[in-house]
């Protein structure tokens, strides 16, 4: 009997081997649906204050309960008692001449400090207050979405601009017409234009530069108690026109794109205040102009005051200001200042006591936790040490404690923590080394820790807020990762290109993986000011593991410059974009093909917008070393990009020629030797697609053979069609010049119809 066992196992795991899937087959099993599947929920949808969480039941015939859970217990109870539910019910019929017999909705939003809740049903909005149980139906006007503001900034869907505004009881709504500003009476329909403006000078309605670069999404913003508007003024008549042409049109369109490019004129933003009511128009006195920047109006939680941040153009000056509306009157709260830049940031929290808030800065040269004074007087700093805070996750007033991230281990973990509000006491509160995404309820009572690491899939637990665990929550099912032999990619710790810093790259290998054979290379990459190409998450079966089995070396690498390191390190290649990093990706290909397995003679790159740009300048400063490049919509010289974020990291032309004209692929056009193809969306309103013609141009005019392919009618992203062709074009051009084993049967797979 024992001999015939180990005979049956013998067999069992030949028929094991056998069955395992390699190459091709590989790869399409990794791109099918359910190969990770996940099971529960990744965070919890918290409820205001220690209300718990929502749950939301629903029957077959689509009728709806919700439930307010105890986090410790899961104990379930009814969110709204009868009586709220009944009104709710009731008083959308009357309003709606509707007869509906449970709830109209199946989510919303609490508003109004938590004492109503907000809900949509088929483009009507309706707010009904929780104390007296009153309902209103708002009346609003459908909000203009103007002709080519698709993309003007991201998530557009989703913006201000295209969906407007109620203020804070919802007895108004304000919404943005041609270049102007309008208040709208929800119980009347009675609108008011409360602006005056042209395509030169726009009320309410940004720029493209402020939202993309300073992350500025709104432009106007409701007074603590409604009777007042301030807003930004975004006066662009010096601005140069960029014309982006829609071609997909019959008609073409021409979109002129108020674009400002390094070294040339910025927009001049003003700040102002309008009283509702009696249409009188105040000016904040900023002390604008085209080279400095007003950005993050904020109202004091009182309404006495309009907080802004006031930058120099070399954005390496800061001054947080606050207008005083008695005095009229500016004054300075605090000013920080800079060698390289000063980045910004949304970690300005104003406590209950009125008079002091809680802000983040990397003056002492990691990003830390500050308690200020609002006149300015530093009461203490929270946080120290070389681990810089990356976000303020909670400010427990009642118990003084602030909860927040923290980068570690050269970047690639972030922890949570708690610290007094005296400095005193901090406390790590995760333990495991890898990234944790931390969710924590109003109150401070409980968190959500989805977490992820180089040895761990994805999982969320639920903690109570001293860090004891309560139970998961969420798992990662990796039954057909182990089953095909997947594992982690290799981490290896290398030297920068000059030697003086550590960096982290990963290196994935196929599953049937020989080290007597000669496999080709690819390096996918980003590469841009702070970014980290690899941090430390499950990376067992991602995409660039998946390429991986197609017979590639796949490497991910950071480089000098990479982010949450702290200042010295973001600011290394400071006035220098295009040099430090770029070497430093050819230090990683250096180094991996010295291995005996890695084939020198056929390295690939690829990267999309800053990676595209570092494909091109990879392809052209190192032709020896780099043979296949796709370089999609990449910035092919930075006095092509926009002020804000070029500036930034380069200053402007004018004052660095000499990083300007290192950082230019085109200066390098006569060196291409390998395969390159350039991809460019057509109206890509980021990165023009000016920059991949200057190239082409460039490459022509030195007698190159490469390739390029546009996507029509497409922006900075390729999307839908346009994006799965993207994807498989490009990675065709890898397989076809760098010949990994299976090119053959991927290329005979993925062919294009013809």
């Amino acid at each position: 009997m024992r001999k015939i066992s180990i005979l049956a196992l013998l067999l069992l795991a030949s028929a094991s081997v056998s069955a395992q899937l390699t190459g091709i087959d590989l790869f399409n099993e990794m791109n099918s649906p359910g190969f990770i599947q996940y099971d529960g929920q990744s965070s919890l949808p918290w409820l205001p204050g220690d209300m718990g969480y929502l749950s939301v039941d629903e029957d077959d015939d689509g009728n709806v309960e919700f439930f307010k859970v105890n986090p410790a217990n899961e104990k379930k109870s009814r969110l709204f008692n009868r009586r709220t539910k009944s009104a709710i019910i009731n008083q959308y019929n009357e309003l709606t001449d509707r007869d509906v017999s449970t709830y109209p909705f199946k989510d919303f939003d609490f508003v109004m400090d938590d004492k109503a809740i907000f809900f949509t049903v088929e483009d009507t909005d309706f707010v009904f207050e929780l104390d007296d149980r009153k309902m209103r139906k708002l009346i609003k006007p459908e909000v203009e979405r103007a002709q080519y503001t698709d993309e003007l900034m991201r998530n557009m869907e989703a913006s201000q601009l295209w969906n407007g505004t109620y203020s804070h009881d919802y007895s108004r709504f304000a919404h943005v017409k041609g270049y102007d500003i309008y208040v709208v009476d929800t119980a009347t329909g009675e609108e008011t234009r409360l602006t005056y403006g042209s395509e030169e000078q726009m009320n309410g309605r940004p720029s493209w530069v402020y939202p993309e670069e300073f992350g500025e999404r709104e432009a106007y913003w409701f007074s603590p108690d409604d009777s007042k508007i301030a807003y930004l003024q975004y006066n662009e008549v010096d601005v140069f026109q960029y014309p982006v042409i829609h071609e997909l049109e019959f008609e073409t369109g021409l979109e002129l794109m108020r674009y400002p490019k390094a070294g040339e004129e910025n927009p001049t933003l003003k700040l102002f205040i309008v009283d509702i009511d009696s249409g009188e128009i105040e000016e904040v006195p900023t002390n604008s102009n085209a080279d400095n920047y007003i950005v993050r109006p904020i109202w004091k939680n009182d309404g006495t005051e309009l907080t802004f941040r006031r930058m120099n153009r070399q954005q390496n000056h800061l001054e947080f200001l606050s207008y005083d509306l008695d005095s009229k009157s500016v004054r300075t709260i605090f000013e920080e200042k800079e060698d390289a830049y000063i980045s910004l940031h949304d970690n300005f929290i104003q406590l209950e006591d009125g008079e002091s808030f809680i802000w983040t800065s990397e003056v002492s040269g990691y990003n830390h936790i500050y308690h200020y004074h609002f006149d300015g007087t530093l009461i203490n700093q929270l946080t120290t040490g070389e681990n810089p805070v990356g976000s303020i996750i909670n400010v427990d007033e009642d118990n003084g404690k602030v909860y927040y991230t923290a980068y570690s281990n050269m970047g690639l973990e972030s922890h949570f923590y708690v610290v007094d509000m005296d400095g005193s006491n901090m406390k790590q509160l995760t333990e495991r080394p890898g990234r944790h995404s931390i969710s924590m309820n109003d109150a401070a009572e409980f968190y959500t820790d989805l977490f992820t690491g180089f040895d761990h899939p994805y999982e969320a637990t639920l903690y109570r807020a001293n860090g004891n665990e309560v139970r998961g929550l969420f798992s990662t099912n990796i039954e057909k990762v182990v089953e095909h032999g997947l594992e982690k990619p290799e981490l290896m710790i290398f030297k920068s290109a000059d030697g003086s810093e550590d960096l982290v790259a990963t290196i994935y290998k196929p599953v049937d993986f020989d080290p007597n054979k000669k496999y080709p290379v690819v390096l996918p990459l980003y590469g841009g000011p702070e970014y980290q190409d690899v941090t430390s998450t499950y990376k067992n079966a991602d995409g660039y593991q998946q390429l991986a089995q197609l017979g590639f070396i796949v490497v991910r690498a950071n480089y000098r410059g990479s982010g949450n390191r702290g200042k010295e390190f973001a600011t290394l290649h400071y006035k220098k974009l295009g040099t430090y990093e770029i070497d430093d990706y050819a230090q990683v290909i250096k180094e991996v093909t010295k291995r005996d397995y890695a084939d020198g003679n056929r390295v690939g790159v690829f990267g999309h917008s800053y990676g595209g740009y570092a494909t091109a300048l990879l392809m052209l400063r190192y032709p020896d070393l780099f043979h296949v490049g796709v370089s999609g919509a990449p910035v092919t010289d930075w006095r092509s990009y926009d002020t804000i974020y070029t500036e930034r990291y380069m200053d402007t032309p004018q004052r660095n020629k000499a990083g300007y004209d290192e950082g230019s692929a085109m200066t390098y056009a006569d060196n291409l030797k390998g395969n390159l193809m350039i991809i460019h969306g057509t109206i890509d309103n980021n990165v023009h697609p000016q920059n991949s013609i200057m190239l082409i141009d460039a490459l022509i005019k030195a007698d190159k053979d490469f390739d390029v392919m546009f996507y029509p009618g497409n922006r900075h992203g390729i999307r839908g069609a346009h994006g799965q062709h993207y994807r498989k074009i490009r990675t065709r051009y890898l397989v076809k010049h760098l010949q990994p084993e299976h090119a053959d049967e991927y290329l005979e797979q993925y062919a294009f119809t013809n």
